[in-house]
């Protein structure tokens, strides 16, 4: 992800996503060895992959669905915009894998099975960061100044992402 612009209306939210980001970048790294370790072992990281998606991932996810993504639809239009529909059916993509990485962990899968789902999950999910912040916040930083986009759109985000932890 590029240097965040500190002027922009969506520069509070963009550092939370560089620092979703650090984590997901931790994450690959540590999956990348994940075939050389014991198989406990690998369970026990494919199980922080999804604790990740639960804990951050998730509350993240919803609290857009509820608060950015309206906000970034007006943006672009109002009613009938299909800004979001594919940073939401990310979302969905999200779940889907780790729903299968939890079927795998919790059939003992094969550590090729598991970095598989592993990397697709935290793949999709650096994606999606990439995709919002380069489709969709340039519509929101057009029309919101920050102390509005704050007010409206950040402060019920972080609310809304409270209450799903």
């Amino acid at each position: 992800m590029a240097k965040v612009d500190g002027g922009l209306p969506t520069a509070s939210l963009r550092e939370e996503h560089a620092t979703l980001m650090t984590r997901v970048q931790a994450l690959s790294e540590r999956v990348e060895t994940l075939h050389e370790q014991t198989t406990m072992d690998q369970l026990s990281l494919a199980r922080e992959v999804l604790d990740f998606v639960r804990r951050q991932v998730a509350p993240h996810a919803h609290a857009e669905e509820y608060t950015l993504y309206p906000a970034a639809d007006w943006a672009a239009g109002g009613e009938g915009s299909k800004l979001t529909e594919a940073v939401r059916f990310e979302h969905v993509l999200v779940t889907r894998r780790s729903e299968a990485l939890e079927k795998a962990v919790g059939a003992g899968a094969t550590p090729g099975k598991l970095m598989h789902l592993c990397y697709g999950i935290l793949g999709l999910v650096a994606a999606h960061f990439v995709v919002t912040e380069e489709v969709v916040l340039p519509y929101l930083d057009k029309k919101f100044d920050t102390a509005r986009f704050e007010k409206e759109v950040l402060t019920p985000l972080r609310e809304t992402r409270k209450t799903k932890r």
